[in-house]
């Protein structure tokens, strides 16, 4: 059943609708302002949508009314759409929403001609009315970038970009959660989640990752042959023949201690990280079904623990190649050590998704 002021809404409309000349009128104001007028195809369709949209508020199923009615009022814009849009926002709590599409129904109300207003007038005081109402219940939320930001830092809020000028600004939002993420150029992201409710005025200094997205990509190349393959077979990482003089293995020693460090940090960083994502995952899946937060953990779990497999392999490499180097130095003059003596190499397997590593002896 429509409501009195939707009923009053659709009367206006089948008014002018029998009084031609009127409807003529309207339709060349609209025209002199630059506005298309809907086809008799796109009047129907929003039409539709109104009435379902208006008999899914009345049944309270809010997520499905006002996506519709917000839809009729796209294709086939009428103040009075725009005021029962505002209205079913108001009654699904998303006071900002509501506020807006409010004060733009007064303001459009106002640039009609007398008549016109006359018919709104009823309207027009509800609106006002809860404006007043709901306009002190609207959240605001405040995004800062910090003063290290590089140009170019894409700053997101639930998916949308906002651009420079809405930042360090207090924006009118919606109660609920958001999910806002700052991306530097060339670089990483970073995720803060916001929970928001009637009158709250939150303002957030936004964090930057200056790192690279993929850290441990330059490690693996640099200490793992081409030939190697990750998923299920092995691969030596051999040691270049040592140099005549024991200074320049000495080197080689620490260079691959070095890289050896570096890839168990890496590895064990981003095995913390693997732990975070799979408490995100266990609250937001059940069993093999998981929401878009959930999955969006779990893919990122899954590409963690490649990179954290991957650099505790190649750790492992380095730093048992350092203490081969190390161990069997020799001199710093005379002939070579390895001319008459066995070639020890490191040795890195993987096998469905793990990582070994071992010695193995050549003479």
């Amino acid at each position: 059943m429509l409501l009195p002021r939707q009923l009053a809404m659709r009367h206006s409309f089948v008014e002018m609708a029998l009084r031609p000349r009127v409807f003529l009128c309207a339709l060349s104001v609209a025209y002199a302002r630059g506005l298309s007028v809907a086809s008799a195809q796109d009047s129907a369709t929003a039409g539709a949508l109104f009435e379902k949209g208006v008999a899914d508020m009345e049944a309270g199923r809010f997520d499905s009314a006002c996506p519709a009615i917000a839809e009729s009022q796209r294709i086939d814009p009428h103040p009075g759409t725009l005021f029962t849009l505002a209205e079913c926002h108001a009654r699904w709590g998303k006071v900002a929403s509501a506020a807006a599409q409010y004060q733009e129904y007064v303001d459009l109300v106002s640039r009609l001609t007398p008549d016109q207003r006359q018919r709104h007038q009823a309207r027009a005081d509800i609106a006002r009315a809860q404006l007043a109402k709901i306009k002190p219940s609207v959240p605001t939320l405040t995004l800062v970038l910090p003063p290290d930001a590089p140009p170019g830092t894409v700053v997101t809020r639930n998916g949308e970009v906002l651009n420079a000028a809405a930042l360090g600004f207090a924006l009118p939002a919606d109660p609920g959660q958001y999910v806002i993420v700052t991306r530097v150029p060339n670089g990483g992201e970073h995720e803060a989640r916001v929970t928001l409710q009637l009158g709250d005025q939150k303002r957030v200094t936004l964090e930057v990752n200056n790192s690279p997205l993929a850290p441990a990509a330059p490690l693996a190349s640099a200490a793992v042959p081409p030939t190697q393959t990750i998923a299920g077979t092995s691969a030596a990482a051999e040691i270049p023949p040592e140099p005549a003089r024991g200074n320049g293995r000495k080197t080689a020693a620490y260079l691959a201690g070095g890289l050896g460090l570096a890839g168990v940090a890496v590895g064990t960083v981003t095995g913390i990280l693997v732990l975070g994502k799979k408490s995100a995952v266990n609250d937001n899946c059940t069993g093999s079904a998981c929401n878009s937060e959930g999955l969006a953990a779990a893919n990122s779990a899954q590409n963690l623990a490649t990179v954290s497999n991957v650099s505790f392999g190649v750790g492992v490499v380095g730093l048992a190649a350092s203490a081969i180097m190390l161990l069997t130095g020799g001199s710093d003059g005379g002939a070579p050590a390895h001319a008459s003596a066995p070639r020890f190499q490191p040795v890195l397997t993987g096998q469905n998704g793990g990582f070994s590593a071992g010695v193995s002896r050549r003479w």
